[in-house]
This record gives C-alpha cells, sequence and structure tokens, in this order.
C-alpha cells in the first residue's frame, strides 16, 4: 500500500488507478469475510463440530484480513485527501 507521499507524487492516472483498485480490493474483501462467516456459522451448526487447528488459523487470517482492510481504508482516505488538495489548488 502506498503510503502518503506516494500517493501526493502520483500522477493523476495513478491516483485514479490507484483509486479504483483500492475500492475494488475492498469490496472483495468484504464478500470474502462474508462467505467465511457464512462457512463457519454453517460449520458450527452442524453436528461433525469444529476443528480446533482449523478455528485457530482461521482466527488469524480474519485479523490478516482485518489489518489489511484498514489498510485500504487508509489508503483510500489518502487518496480522497489527495484529490481534495489538488482540486482545491485548481479552484485557486
Amino acid at each position: 500500500m502506498p503510503n502518503f507521499e506516494a500517493i501526493q507524487a502520483m500522477s493523476p492516472e495513478k491516483l485514479e488507478a490507484a483509486a479504483m483498485a483500492a475500492d475494488s480490493y475492498s469490496l472483495t474483501l468484504g464478500h470474502g469475510i462474508a462467505a467465511i462467516g457464512n462457512l463457519l456459522a454453517g460449520a458450527a451448526s452442524s453436528n461433525q463440530g469444529l476443528d480446533p487447528a482449523a478455528i485457530h488459523d482461521l482466527g488469524w487470517l480474519l485479523e490478516s484480513l482485518g489489518k489489511l482492510s484498514a489498510k485500504l481504508a487508509d489508503t483510500g482516505s489518502g487518496i480522497d485527501i489527495e484529490r481534495n488538495r489538488r482540486n482545491t489548488q485548481r479552484e485557486d
């Protein structure tokens, strides 16, 4: 994920591409997390029980996905801030 300094240095075309990528990846992550929740709920209600090792791994996966989701949101916010800054400069 680009930091704010890298976002500021992006050309308008790259900034737009980064914004579209952040939005797309955020949607994909959201759908993936929802699918994991659906599977987990289905497994919990089955008579077979849940494998403790799988639950352990799933917990680490969800933590990683949550952190990635937060980074994507932060990147999207940085892009929005930079877009607004550029638009304000054009108006002056």
